[in-house]
């Protein structure tokens, strides 16, 4: 049995909980409900016509070398082949293996991390942790533009590095 002391503590302890944790849940408006405009880590994403660019990173390429290699996935989610034509970072044209790449309907496409091919920019001055405009260019779907970070080559990006090196 509780005595009215203990009882009073408790019912005042659970009221003061309420208060605290009714901010938590506000409906469909909540700010824990929505999507941030502006970039917030690595892994930007956008879609533009049929093609979504998926966890754009940039890993900064080996100290002086001026360079960064951009990691991407890129989905074609249309009934159409499109083709990757070309490719900007910070601004600089970017070097893309193959100088574009077909993407098939319903494919994927990967760059820079366990692939063959890579988007490269070798004209880099940006500082890790800043965030820095990608544009990436298709035949068909137009422009893909991003706020990409810039991330170290350690970790889990360690190893990659601009393929080739040099432009």
């Amino acid at each position: 049995m509780l005595r009215p002391h203990n009882s009073f503590v408790s019912i005042t302890l659970l009221a003061f909980v309420g208060v605290l944790t009714a901010g938590c849940f506000n409906g469909q408006n909540a700010q824990t409900s929505q999507q941030v405009t502006e970039p917030t880590g690595n892994g930007a994403q956008v879609t533009v016509e049929a093609i979504r660019v998926d966890n754009a990173t940039l890993v900064a390429g080996p100290n002086g070398s001026n360079s960064a290699t951009l990691l991407v996935r890129i989905v074609n989610q249309g009934n159409d082949v499109d083709t990757l034509v070309g490719a900007e970072v910070g601004g600089e044209a970017a070097f893309i293996t193959n100088e574009s790449t077909e993407l098939l309907p319903g494919s994927s496409i990967s760059y820079g991390f366990n692939s063959d091919l890579w988007i490269n920019a070798y004209d880099f001055d940006s500082e890790v942790s800043s965030y820095v405009p990608v544009s990436l260019t298709f035949e068909k779907s137009g422009d893909a533009d991003l706020s990409v970070l810039v991330v170290p080559a350690t970790g889990y990006y360690e190893g990659i590095a601009p393929e080739p090196p040099v432009a």
